[in-house]
């Protein structure tokens, strides 16, 4: 019968035994020390790299713990490696294939069936994605897998220096994708709420900036907001 009490007893006796103590103080206060850097800076870069090491490090602080138990029939350690095979396999392989299924939800079409240069200026941005418009007069852009996917409300809405903004912001997106659902993994792993979409989008604008201009950016997001 499971018991909380004797879990816990588990644990301590056995990182005691272990020796593993001053590994896990010191995994947590770099942890803390990485998140106190994050809270602090103001530079995206930073701000992903620091979060994401303090998840590490939070991380290897649980791999001791599970390294140092002796104990069998661990029902907690069980549980959690169950969640992270889950969820591993979840975040990072379903989005490889479910652009496929968000063309087939949306009806999508290639963008050249009613206009060249948007695929044209992706495919000048060195990336092998597609980009598809769908019929909905919301409108709106996202990324998904390999794939660029644009509404006939947004292409409506758009004049050309605004949609160039637009598919350059998730160009970024898409060359960035993979690490993506890396960093919502180490978020589920160690336990913290996954704060790194502010920062892939300043990063994505930054980028859209540099390659059309800023003044095309912000009239974009002004006519879609």
């Amino acid at each position: 019968m499971f018991s909380i009490q004797d879990e816990v007893e588990c644990y301590i006796a056995c990182i005691n035994e272990a020796g593993l103590l001053p590994v896990i103080g010191i995994s947590i206060i770099l942890a803390l020390a990485m998140f106190t850097i994050y809270f602090k800076t103001r530079k995206p870069v930073a701000r992903l790299s620091s979060f994401a090491a303090g998840q590490l490090f939070i991380i290897s602080a649980i791999a001791a713990i599970v390294y140092a138990m002796q104990c069998s029939q661990m029902l907690s350690i069980e549980i959690y490696l169950g969640y992270v095979t889950l969820s591993t396999v979840i975040i990072l392989l379903l989005p490889r294939a479910y652009y496929k299924v968000l063309i087939k939800r949306y009806e999508a079409r290639p963008i050249t069936e009613i206009m060249d240069w948007p695929q044209g200026f992706v495919n000048d941005l060195d990336t092998k994605s597609s980009v598809y418009y769908y019929d909905s007069a919301v409108p709106r852009a996202f990324a998904s897998g390999k794939a660029i996917f644009l509404s006939l409300g947004i292409l409506e809405l758009v004049d050309t220096s605004e949609l160039k903004a637009i598919l350059a912001h998730e160009v970024w997106h898409l060359r960035y994708n993979s690490r993506t659902p890396i960093l919502r993994q180490l978020a589920l792993m160690s336990f913290t709420k996954n704060r790194s979409e502010d920062e892939l989008e300043t990063l994505a604008d930054m980028f859209a900036e540099k390659v059309v201009s800023k003044k095309a950016l912000e009239s974009a997001r002004a006519k879609i907001s």
